[in-house]
Parts: C-alpha cells; sequence; structure tokens
C-alpha cells in the first residue's frame, strides 16, 4: 500500500486507515510459488501466464459501484474473511480485511494508476482489475 494512499485517507476520513498487512519478501516468494504450482504456470511469467488463463468478465467494471463480495457472489466464489491484493508481480502484495477492503475500494484501488489481483489463502480465484476499471478472474477447478 502507497504511503500517499494512506496519508489522503487519513485527511479525509480522519481517522486511521483500516489495518492491513503487507507480506515480507519469503511470504511473498513462497506464494509465488504455490500459484505457479497450482495453476500450472511458471514463476517467472505469472502474471501474463494466469492473465492468459482468465475470463473477462463483461457485466460489470470496477470504475463505479463495485462491490468485491456482490461480485464474488456473482461468479460463484465464497472467500474468506481475509483477501490478498498484488501490486506488482506478486512481490508487493497485502493482507486485507475482506470487509475493510469493500468498504474503502476506491480509497486503496485508483483507477488509472492500479492493476491488481485479489485472492484469498486458498488461492482458488483470483480477481483482477485493470486500471480502466476492466475485471477478469481464474476459479481453480480440482
Amino acid at each position: 500500500m502507497e504511503d500517499f494512499k494512506i496519508k489522503t485517507f487519513r485527511s479525509e476520513y480522519n481517522f486511521d486507515f483500516p489495518f492491513y498487512k503487507s507480506l515480507s519478501e519469503g511470504e511473498s516468494s513462497a506464494l509465488i510459488k504455490n500459484i505457479a504450482e497450482k495453476y500450472n504456470v511458471t514463476e517467472s511469467d505469472i502474471e501474463k501466464e494466469l492473465a492468459l488463463k482468465q475470463s473477462f468478465y463483461e457485466d460489470s467494471s470496477a470504475l463505479e459501484g463495485f462491490e468485491l463480495t456482490y461480485l464474488l457472489f456473482k461468479i460463484g466464489i465464497k472467500p474468506r474473511s481475509r483477501i490478498l491484493v498484488n501490486w506488482y508481480q506478486f512481490k508487493n502484495v497485502d493482507k486485507y480485511n475482506i470487509d475493510d477492503f469493500d468498504k474503502y475500494f476506491y480509497d486503496i484501488w485508483f483507477p488509472v494508476a492500479d492493476d491488481i489481483d485479489i485472492f484469498d489463502e486458498s488461492l482458488n480465484w483470483i480477481l483482477s482489475i485493470r486500471h480502466d476499471g476492466c475485471i477478469s478472474f481464474i476459479k481453480f477447478l480440482s
């Protein structure tokens, strides 16, 4: 999470940004390995190869009225209470409470600037939101 977003949040809402935790380098490395194995992609091209396996969600975009839990429900995903957000190549990943993320989505994700991947620790699904609001997803079918 970028510092300017936290500062902007504090000045706008007059209270601290909701709790989140950034994964360590070791945790991120383990995550990359686990995702690559689960989805049968290479670690070095993980983002590109996952994108090729994803389906576009054409019923809406993230530009307005986005609700993560509602969207996940519509595509048949029951998320855990904690989600992870990948900001860059699965090397910059933050963990959030899903309710906080939903409530403050537009304070976390900035259109035009941010391409993110959202998933939970099950790694059974990954939802991606591009900087233009386009949404795509992949579900692991065992």
